[in-house]
C-alpha cells in the first residue's frame, strides 16, 4: 500500500472555520463534514479521503484559515483552501513538484534542492525558510501521482513536530481549468516556535496558492478565465 495512504496524523487535532467568509471559528477536527470528495475513480484519493474524514460529506465551496488558538497542549495548526485555477492540472502539477525551483518563488523558502530520487518516484528534499527571526532547513519526503496529488512529509526537522503538506488535483468547470485542494498541517517542537505559529500561518502558508499560480502565469501566459462564482475565490 503507498505511504500516500497513511492518515494525516494530526487532523484529529482542531481546525478553524471561516464562516460567511470573515468569521473564524475553532472547531474539533471530528465536527467538520463538508468536505469535497474526489471522483469515484480515483480509488488512492477516496482512501485518504476516507481515513482523514469519516462520516458523510458533501460538496462545499468554502476557504479555510487559522485563528490564534491555544497554544498551550497538543494543539496542531492546521490550513485548508479549495480554489479553481485557470490552468490544467498537468500544468499545476508540474509547477508545485518542482521542489528544486521553490526558492525561485515560494514565500520566504530561501533554499531547495533534491537531495535524493527513489525508484517509485518519490523524493527526499532539503528546504531552508527565513521568516523575521526564523531561519531553518528541514527534510520533507515527497510522494506524487501525475498529475492527481502531491503529499509532502517532512522527515528530519528540529522546527517542526510534523509538517504535512497535501495538493490534490481535479478537472475544473471550464476545460483546461484545475480544481484544486491544498491542505497544510503542522506543529512546531517548542513552545517559542509555537508562540509565532499564528503569525507564520497567516503570513506564509496562505500566501502559498497564490505564489504557484503567479509561478504558472509566468510560465504559460495568462489563465483561462474562471468565473467569479467558482468555489467563491478567482485565479
Amino acid at each position: 500500500m503507498p505511504q500516500f495512504l497513511s492518515t494525516c496524523k494530526s487532523v484529529v487535532g482542531s481546525i478553524v472555520t471561516r464562516k460567511n467568509w470573515n468569521r473564524r471559528v475553532i472547531k474539533p477536527a471530528s465536527t467538520y463534514r463538508q468536505l469535497h470528495r474526489p471522483s469515484d475513480a480515483n480509488k488512492d484519493l477516496r482512501i485518504l479521503w476516507g481515513s482523514l474524514h469519516s462520516g458523510d460529506a458533501v460538496q462545499t465551496r468554502r476557504f479555510l484559515g487559522c485563528g490564534d488558538g491555544e497554544e498551550g497542549g497538543d494543539l496542531s495548526r492546521v490550513y485548508e483552501e479549495r480554489r479553481v485555477l485557470g490552468y490544467s492540472p498537468v500544468q499545476l502539477f508540474d509547477v508545485v513538484a518542482a521542489v528544486d525551483l521553490y526558492q525561485d518563488f515560494v514565500p520566504w523558502c530561501q533554499r531547495s534542492e533534491i537531495i535524493e530520487r527513489y525508484p517509485d518516484g518519490s523524493f527526499d528534499a532539503e528546504l531552508e525558510i527565513g521568516f523575521k527571526f526564523l531561519v531553518e532547513s528541514y527534510v520533507s519526503h515527497v510522494e506524487l501521482k501525475r498529475p492527481q496529488y502531491i503529499k509532502t512529509t517532512v522527515s528530519q526537522s528540529t522546527l517542526f513536530d510534523h509538517l504535512i503538506n497535501v495538493w490534490q488535483f481535479n478537472s475544473g468547470p471550464v476545460p483546461g481549468s484545475c480544481s484544486i485542494y491544498f491542505l497544510v498541517d503542522f506543529k512546531f517542537q517548542s513552545p517559542l516556535y509555537r508562540q509565532v505559529a499564528s503569525v507564520f500561518f497567516r503570513e506564509v502558508v496562505s500566501r502559498l496558492v497564490g505564489s504557484f499560480s503567479e509561478r504558472c502565469r509566468l510560465i504559460y501566459g495568462p489563465g483561462i478565465p474562471i468565473q467569479e462564482d467558482a468555489y467563491g475565490q478567482r485565479a
